[in-house]
């Protein structure tokens, strides 16, 4: 288990996150973390869908609504940098949802 999986579980658990919970992150957090958050979230009961992150996307927050409506998302997880947290938690008040926000710095 990576330490960003594990407080993303703590989060959810805290928040009573029971998904469908949309996940946004940089590719590289993804690449790391993916299976981390297969084996927690799937402990948990929680469907999910990732979302990677594009920092040169000036739509970035439109692509993360059309996703959560798609996925009909209750809450939304941003895993990552400062940048990435403060879109997401933009993105969470629009569509008045949950956020669980887990910070790293960049490497």
């Amino acid at each position: 288990m990576t330490p960003d999986s594990i407080a993303l579980a703590e989060y959810c658990e805290d928040q009573k996150v029971r998904g469908p919970l949309l996940i946004i992150a940089s590719s590289l957090t993804v690449s790391k973390d993916a299976l981390s958050w297969e084996k927690v979230l799937g402990t948990m009961h929680i469907s999910y869908r990732v979302l990677i992150f594009s920092e040169n996307s000036e739509n970035e927050i439109h692509e993360i609504h059309k996703e959560a409506i798609d996925f009909q998302a209750t809450a939304l997880a941003a895993i990552g940098t400062q940048k990435i947290l403060t879109v997401v938690e933009s993105a969470a008040s629009l569509l008045n949802l949950q956020l669980v926000a887990v910070f790293h710095e960049s490497h």
